[in-house]
């Protein structure tokens, strides 16, 4: 089974709600949602709502003290996980109901201990653009995206506890241990990493990946039908898009 770990907060309820559904959605069967926050009984209450309401696999809801980093509660929700696999989930972020299963997969052709995306999509919702980031530009073994980690729960590194970079900083412990790693390329559709205005990292740190990092015309146009397809899959879907690239832009509507 798969844990899949969500830190979640009050002021992001609505962000999470996509991302619950996102997890209901996944063809992966074995699997669960684990939640965790330092929020208040109120919203705690919320949560629980949510996951009685989500019965197409089990999501649970933990409540840890005020105050805690992005890292304790990390931890806290490897601790808590039932799966002898554990997958980052990010509340803020948008999951294709493939992207479990095409992860899951690649671990076991490679018989590895950890899974992680090459590339990903990028959207910037309040101006409607999306961008295809591949960072297989980075030089190996950092040519991979922290926040796909998919793995085995006994291999877990602790989080270090940090406010921000604590995934980076763990998958730094993977690869000077020498865990066997897979990774995904050219599936960047089956994650969107969100930029919303109160993301941990800001405006600029997003704008400079995808400045660096975005496929060119060529590349779009060449998965062009399979990402038009893929995004209609999505449920919400992300609407109207934009994909800008070096001659133009590629025009979505999903």
């Amino acid at each position: 089974m798969i844990s899949c770990l969500m830190i979640t907060q009050a002021s992001r309820l609505a962000l999470a709600r996509l991302a619950i559904g996102d997890f209901a959605a996944q063809t992966h069967a074995a699997r669960e949602l684990l939640i965790v926050h330092d929020g208040d009984a109120a919203f705690h209450a919320e949560l629980c709502a949510l996951a009685a309401a989500t019965p197409a696999a089990p999501v649970r809801v933990q409540r840890q003290p005020p105050g805690a980093s992005l890292g304790r509660l990390r931890n806290a929700a490897i601790d808590a996980a039932h799966g002898e696999f554990v997958c980052q989930w990010d509340d803020d972020d948008r999951y294709h109901p493939q992207r479990l299963a095409l992860q899951w997969q690649a671990m076991l052709r490679e018989t590895a201990d950890f899974c992680f995306l090459c590339d990903q999509l990028h959207w910037f919702p309040a101006r409607g653009e999306l961008y295809w980031d591949d960072w297989n530009r980075e030089t190996w073994p950092l040519n991979l995206v922290p926040g796909t980690l998919l793995g085995r729960r006994e291999r877990m590194p602790r989080y270090a506890e940090l406010a921000r970079g604590e995934d980076t900083d763990a998958l730094l412990h993977i690869l000077r241990r020498g865990d066997r790693v897979a990774r995904v390329r050219d599936a960047g559709w089956c994650y969107v990493y969100t930029y919303h205005g109160a993301n941990t990292w800001d405006a600029g740190h997003h704008v400079a990946i995808s400045r660096a990092k975005r496929y060119g015309q060529a590349r779009l146009l060449q998965r062009e039908q399979a990402l038009r397809r893929h995004l209609a899959e999505y449920a919400p879907t992300l609407g109207s898009l934009r994909m800008p690239h070096e001659a133009g832009a590629l025009e979505i509507h999903s």
